[in-house]
This record gives C-alpha cells, structure tokens and sequence, in this order.
C-alpha cells in the first residue's frame, strides 16, 4: 500500500509539474518567454548617435536594422532621470521589413532635458507595447564620459600636472567629473581637439603654430571648448601666435610688485604677472577678485591669466588652497559656456524658473475650477432639507407641508447645482498656448533659432489623452520649468507620439485635471509683418517717441524695453503707430533688477479677467530677453488674441501669439 501511495503521489507531481510547464509556454512568460526575449533582441541591432545642432534641440540618430521577420510597432527613447521617477517617452510609429535598415532623428528640447547625466534607453515596442529589444546608454549627451579630459599644451607640462586637483571633481553641466590630463604637442593638437573639454595654453610659444593650428583652436572654442590661457614672463611668446583673442601684452612686472595689490593667496602676489590689455574694450569680464579675464565665445568660453600657471604649481604655499584656485578657475568657463551648452547663457537657470513661475498661472486651471461655492450649496441644501425644513415648518404650523415640501427643496437643490456647477464642465481637453515669433527688420527667423509654442493642457478625466500638433510643428516635449513626474510604478507620464511628419503630444495622468506643460518648435512664422520703433529718453515716463505695428494683427497690449526697463501700454491696432504716453505698468524707478524680473512680478500681481492674456505677455517676454542674450538693445513686443491655434485635434484651446523686434 505504501509503495502504490508512493507512486500515486510522484504521478500527481509530476503531472502538476507538466501542467505549470505547459501553462508558461502558454502564457509566454518563465522560461519560454526569457527565451523568446533573447531571441527578439537578437533579430535587432539598435544604434544612436548624438548629432552637432544648432538649433534648441537634442538631435538623436537612430538607426535601426531587422534581421528577423516584418516587423510594424513602435520605438521609444527614454531619458530616465537617475533621481527621480521622471521621465517622458519619445515615440515613433516604425515599421521595418526583414533584412531592412532604417535612421531617422528624434528631437528633444533642451527644456525637455532634466540632467545631462541621464542614461538614454532606446526600447522596440511591438503593436501590443510588448518590447522586443532594449538597448541603454550611459550618460548618452556627454558622449558617455567618466571624466572630462584636459589637455595641456606647455612646455613645463610635469609643472601643470596639479591641474587634475588630486583627482577632486569640478562641475560640468550640473555634473561632477575628474578631470583626466593630455599632455599635449604642435604634432597631435589637431588630432586631439575633438576629445578635449578644456585645453590649457601655458609656458608655451604660440609662434610656431600653423595659421590652421591657430584657426583649429579658435573654431574649436567656437564650439564649446574652454580655453585656459597662462601668460606670466612668457606672455608675449604664449599670446604670439593667438591673434584672434585681441589680447596684448603692455609689460610684465617683476615677482612681487604685483600691479593689482591685494594678497591673492596661492603665493599669487609672489609670481611674474604681466598687464594685459584687452584691445576690443568689451570682450572680457576682469574679475578682480581672481585675476582672470573671462568672456564667452559663441557655444564656448576663454579664460586669461596674468600669470604661468606652471609657476603658479611650483609657488602654491598649500596644495589645497591651489587646488580651491584651479577648482575657481575651472567653474569661472563653465559659468560662460554660452548658447547651446546652456541654450542662451542662463536658459535652464532663468527661463525654467521665470517662465514656469508665470505658467503656474497661465491658463488659471486652479483658479477657475474652484468648486467653493458649489461645495457651499450642497452643504447648505443638506442641511435645510433636513431638521432645518422641518423646524421651519413646525414654526408656522404647517407640519402637513413637510412631504410635499422636501421634493420641491430636492428639485431647488439640483437646479442650484446644475446651474452652479455648469461652469466646470470640461467636455474635452483644454489648452492654453502662447506663441513667441521673431519679427526683426521683417525677417524670419532673423535670430536663427524656432519660433517657441507653450502649451498648459488639463482634461477632467482620469485617463490617457493625446492631442495632435499643427503640422507645422518640428518638435515636442515637456516644459521642464514645469517639474514633470513619472507614475508611481516607474512608468512615463508625458509622451511625445510621432507617425510619420505629425507629432501628437500627451500625459497619463493620476487624477482629474492635472496640469501638463508642452513646448513645441517650428521654424515657420505664422506672421510676416515687422515692428520698429523710435524712441528718445523721458524724464517724465522714462521713454518717449513712437512704435509702429506693421503687421496683419491687433496688439491687445505691448511691451518695450530700453536699458533694462520694461514698458507695458494698452493696444495698438494693425498697420498703426502710436505716440507712447503714460503706460499702464513701468518698472522704470520701480528697484527691479531687470525687465525680466519687472515682467514676472507684474504678472503675479495682475489678477483681473485678463490675467491669462498678461501671463502670456509675460512668458513671450521671458522668452525673447534670454534667447535674445538681452545686452542693451531696444525690444518691442506685443500680445495677439484667437492666434493660431496649436492643436488639430478635439480640444477648446485659448492661444495667442507674441510677436517682437529687436532694434
């Protein structure tokens, strides 16, 4: 009996064990599944590349080969925050036939963009958002790297060798790295350009450099590279053969008559230093406090000293307060990496926190969905068609009333909240975008750089919505200014969806009427009028003279900046000029720092029934100051009602445009 109760129970497990088996081959998951995964990624080669822009986007090149079946569905690109479960998913309808290759190029905005240490991963999705393969790159925008290489090309390079600062980081982009030395020749400085972050320039004779060696090095700086120039008693050799920095040596003194005064540290005041001249009279920013004559230089930076920095290695008192003077001098070119490191100097640092600050209120989704009042009649119904209608009856003796009465209160009740509530109802998504377009001297795009929509989108359901652009659009993604979450369980929230040359923007929200901010780039004007202006100094509203609206549409309101003050006026019609009296907002005399600060502040003070009209103004004032690198021009800008709209899809989108000259 024992023996047949043995077998008895293998046969049960075993056929428990075939079952369970069966039913993973089945459902496609255990061990047919891993393999089936492993086999998918195989049938997939998956490659991206970053590629050079000059526009206000990150480039990425896909390229694709199927080494399986047909394939139809879709590829996904990821920059997933390491910090936090922010993402947004880059979406593109694919399909690929057997033996087949494709490329194309996803574009994400630099706003999009949280930290440029993110990993990027690129997923093949089939028609059921299975993925098929997967491939990730680490720290994909900085070309992968662990360290930032400097090279250094000097004659007492073993004197420079200090420059690494021990190993210690220095920030890049919000990121630290080591920094890993090149020692560095006139026979491999071409070659080694393309792999450097700085290059250091000291103790060294520039004379002997080829016009091709000089003219490598200024294009290379042009495009972002950071120079670091050591003069010291060699100053004249060092600057001799780089003319295009239009830096002279006057004289070089003596160690110890120092020419600057003051106890610099690091035995500065000890060293040669020489008296540099810079013979444009505006390029460089002297900082008196270390010495260094800084400028940005188009997309990179170039920093002057009047010392060597070998000698400087070779005199520093302590090593760590040398190291704390490179560590300054480092981050002083960082700071002035313009354009398309940091996309108009400060665009990460002022245009996210002043225009997301304005876009909290643009559109007033908060604000205009309040549901006080109604939550106050419902309160107020329950309590008076209960004890309080009753009493009420009783006090005039009409107790007798009370079941007839309460379905008439039952029928106010609804009325009240019908009519109360019917202002919130939301039937499909709502937008409110802003447009910012360059109108100066009448040409498009003059400033080189797309025109820029900003878009606040909510919808009062609690699931997935998606909106198709206008097709004039070139790109998409979320407005970082806006922080941006992925859902609870990792996955993305915002999604950008292309097929073909249509991009479809969208959000998988948590809840009911939960904010999304969207920026889109076109390169295409909707308007191809021109504003100019002819101003002169006022004691009495700090400006005067006329502006002149040459385009096809009504300004509702406009702006104008002179010296870093910000004017605000009421209307000017189409094809009309107006003599600028009294405006309705001044920041002349008012303490602001700047126009820019003057348009937030004005924004969040200016609560009335156009207040969504204001906050547009606000933000296309925001966006013209910094993408223009305001440096004392004359700006004029007006704000458009019922512009363009940004969507073509099923939606009830508010939008205006703001169109501006610079002079």
């Amino acid at each position: 009996m024992k023996k047949k109760g043995k077998k008895r129970n293998l046969f049960w497990a075993a056929l428990v064990l075939g079952v369970l088996f069966c039913t993973m081959l089945l459902d496609g998951t255990g061990i047919a599944a891993e393999d089936t995964s492993q086999s998918g990624s195989a049938a997939f080669d998956i490659d991206a590349q970053l590629l050079s822009s000059d526009d206000a986007t990150y480039d990425i090149q896909l390229t694709l080969r199927n080494r399986g079946e047909n394939w139809e569905g879709t590829v996904r690109v990821q920059m997933d925050s390491a910090y936090d479960s922010r993402s947004c998913a880059y979406d593109t309808v694919l399909s690929l036939p057997q033996d087949s290759t494709k490329q194309f190029v996803v574009r994400i905005p630099f706003g999009s963009i949280d930290d440029q240490d993110d990993p990027l991963k690129v997923s093949l999705l089939d028609k059921k958002g299975n993925v098929l393969a997967e491939k990730s790159y680490k720290r994909f925008l900085l070309d992968g790297a662990d360290a930032l290489s400097m090279g250094i090309l000097s004659d007492s390079y073993q004197s420079l060798t200090y420059l690494d600062m021990g190993g210690e980081g220095v920030y890049y982009g919000g990121i630290e790295f080591p920094i890993n030395l090149v020692e560095l020749t006139q026979d491999n400085l071409a070659g080694s350009l393309d792999f450097l972050k700085f290059l250091v320039i000291d103790d060294y004779n520039t004379g002997i450099l080829t016009d091709q060696d000089s003219d490598r090095i200024r294009q290379w700086v042009s495009d972002g590279g950071m120079l670091i120039v050591g003069t010291g008693a060699r100053a004249e050799d060092t600057l001799s053969g780089l003319d295009f920095l239009d830096i002279e040596c006057i004289r070089v003194n003596e160690p110890g008559e120092s020419i600057y005064g003051g106890d610099y540290g690091a035995g500065l005041e000890q060293l040669s230093l020489a008296d540099l001249k810079d013979m444009t009279g505006r390029f460089y920013t002297a900082d008196s406090e270390s010495l260094i004559m800084v400028s940005s230089w188009n997309d990179g930076a170039v920093e002057i000293v009047p010392y060597a920095l070998s000698d400087l290695g070779r005199a520093a008192q302590f090593i760590e307060e040398c190291e704390s003077y490179v560590w300054e001098l480092l981050q002083n070119a960082n700071y002035y990496v313009s354009s398309s490191q940091m996309y108009a100097n400060q665009y990460y640092d002022n245009a996210s926190y002043i225009i997301g600050s304005i876009f909290e209120s643009f559109g007033n989704g908060g604000d205009r969905l309040s549901f006080g009042w109604l939550k106050l009649i419902v309160v107020v119904y329950v309590i008076v068609a209960g004890p309080v209608l009753y009493l009420v009856l009783r006090a005039v003796k009409k107790r007798d009333w009370y079941w007839g009465a309460v379905p008439v209160t039952v029928l106010v009740g609804i009325l009240l909240v019908y009519f109360a509530g019917s202002g919130f109802e939301v039937v499909n998504t709502r937008v409110y975008s802003v447009t910012v377009e360059n109108l100066s001297g009448g040409a498009v795009n003059p400033s080189g750089r797309d025109n820029v929509t900003y878009m606040h989108c909510y919808d009062a359901g609690h699931k997935e919505w998606g909106l198709q652009l206008a097709d004039r659009y070139d790109y998409a993604g979320p407005f970082l200014g806006r922080y941006y979450y992925g859902n609870a369980d990792g996955s993305y929230r915002y999604h950008v969806r292309g097929e073909g040359d249509r991009i479809a923007v969208g959000l998988n929200p948590d809840s009911a009427f939960e904010d999304g901010y969207f920026l889109a780039g076109t390169s295409q004007n909707m308007e191809d009028g021109s504003i100019s202006s002819d101003l002169a100094s006022s004691v009495k509203w700090g400006i005067a003279g006329t502006v002149t609206n040459g385009t096809s549409r009504d300004f509702r309101y406009f702006a104008v900046i002179a010296d870093d003050e910000l004017y605000i006026y009421d209307r000017l019609p189409a094809g009309q000029t107006c003599t600028l009296g009294e405006p309705v907002y001044s920041s002349w005399g008012g303490g602001n720092d700047s126009a820019l600060s003057a348009a937030q502040e004005y924004v969040r003070y200016e609560r009335d029934k156009e207040h969504d009209m204001i906050a547009a103004l606000g933000t296309g004032i925001s966006e013209m100051y910094i993408r223009e690198n305001y440096s004392g021009e004359t700006m004029v800008i007006g704000i458009v009602e019922d512009w363009y709209k940004t969507m073509e899809d099923n939606c009830s989108e508010t939008a205006y445009g703001c169109l501006y000259a610079v002079q």
